[in-house]
């Protein structure tokens, strides 16, 4: 499953259009309606750089608010660890995710608070994420110093596993900002610091009216047979949330709130329904397969092979950017219920000594500069309010509700419907 694969995109101005189109039923492409407000986002990101780049302030100054700009409220001084406590931070995903952090956020940290030094590393693909895990469970379990204070990597599975730190509004101040909703998923014990969504991509010459519901889509595909795909849930995020969406909306609300939260294999047999309107679609479906992958899928896009599908919104973005998906190539979100999107946590490991400093970067990185850097830089949607975030940047995200996606499946619940999926829909 993709988790933290945001490509990199070059600026706010283009992902203004993309965004406008979730949450909406406006049908926009990331290459028209630009109008002067949204065009000045650029600018708007690139002084919004700048404040992060020089934090917010000098060590022990007032909290930078991006002097000039309306949205941002005043808040009180940043005030660094003391006694020079430097922590390990260990991040895995995207090149785009370790560039994020590599060259921009942490020089920006080290700016404000140069005494508090950051040990980076960087799992590519997350490829090591559950040896890492492993090895600070074990740590913890004998007694020893763990390796890892700090992590987005593997902070979901940790935070599941116990071996996550709870944290509060007094530790945080920050998070006095973020979703209750998406604090309560992890028990207060990680911190949601960027964000990302699935969208319903479609080739605007051939639909000219793209479905506005879960209902809508269905339907739309069985009249339209091998128009539509998805890719393999195991294989990829964007496929796997189709998936979700449609067994979630067969499920009673109270069994799929527990099952966004908590694992309880005796729930499973809620995904019968589900599964069998997805089993009754393959033979709507692109050639009765499934890709192997989120990047499949935008490629049989960009060849006209199909005229649907689930898609990451940034990598969509990227893909427009890049030029592999062409400009009738748009977006936009369906309802009852919406396609899923997901929060990314940061998560302080259990028994670390620098709990302290972990705590002050988290808050750091939650101010509204560096959030905005999160929105220019990587086209992630911010964790705390738009409201929050300069003008400019508020412009690219107008109509759009970031904080309060649909949530995912628990981690292991998710992974029992892939299975379930595989045998009753892929092989049945």
């Amino acid at each position: 499953m993709r988790r933290t694969s945001l490509l990199l995109v070059p600026g706010v101005a283009a992902l203004a259009v993309i965004l406008a189109a979730c949450g909406s039923s406006t049908q926009v492409s990331s290459g028209a309606g630009l109008s002067s407000p949204v065009a000045a986002t650029t600018a708007g990101a690139a002084g919004s750089s700048s404040s992060a780049a020089a934090g917010s302030g000098s060590v022990g100054a007032p909290r930078s608010t991006v002097a000039g700009r309306s949205g941002v409220a005043a808040s009180a001084a940043f005030n660094c660890p003391t006694g020079g406590d430097g922590f390990a931070f260990a991040s895995g995903g995207d090149v785009n995710i370790q560039n994020l952090w590599q060259k921009n956020l942490i020089p920006a940290w080290e700016k404000v608070c140069p005494n508090t030094k950051i040990t980076f590393t960087f799992d590519t693909h997350s490829a090591n994420a559950n040896l890492d895990l492993a090895k600070v469970a074990a740590a913890i379990k004998s007694g020893q110093p763990v390796s890892v204070d700090l992590t987005d990597n593997f902070s979901m599975a940790a935070q599941q596993a116990g071996l996550t730190e709870p944290v509060t509004v007094a530790d945080i101040p920050s998070i006095s900002r973020i979703s209750p909703t998406a604090m309560a998923a992890v028990k207060s014990a990680a911190v949601p610091y960027r964000a990302s969504s699935v969208l319903l991509a479609y080739d605007s010459t051939k639909v000219t009216d793209p479905p506005k519901t879960l209902a809508e889509l269905l339907t739309w595909i069985k009249a339209n047979p091998g128009k539509f795909t998805y890719n393999s849930p195991s294989t990829g995020g964007s496929g796997g949330n189709f998936v979700e969406t449609v067994v979630d909306s067969k499920i009673p609300a109270s069994a799929l709130t527990s099952m966004q939260t908590t694992y309880n294999p005796a729930l499973d047999s809620n995904f019968a329904p589900g599964l069998a309107v997805l089993k009754d679609l393959t033979p709507s479906v692109y050639q009765n397969t499934y890709p192997n992958g989120n990047q499949a899928v935008l490629d049989l896009l960009s060849k006209g092979e199909i005229e649907m599908a689930p898609v990451w919104s940034d990598q969509f973005l990227s893909a427009q950017q890049t030029g592999q998906l062409d400009k009738k190539i748009k977006v936009t979100q369906i309802a009852n219920p919406s396609l899923n999107g997901s929060p990314t946590y940061l998560a302080i490991i259990k028994s670390s000594a620098h709990v302290k400093a972990a705590q002050a970067f988290i808050d750091w990185v939650l101010l509204p500069a560096q959030q905005s850097q999160i929105v220019s830089t990587i086209a992630g949607f911010p964790a705390i309010p738009i409201s929050d975030l300069p003008a400019g940047v508020q412009g690219a995200f107008a109509g759009i509700d970031t904080q309060n996606l649909r949530p995912n499946l628990e981690s292991k619940t998710s992974a029992d419907l892939q299975k379930q999926w595989a045998t009753a829909v892929a092989q049945g």
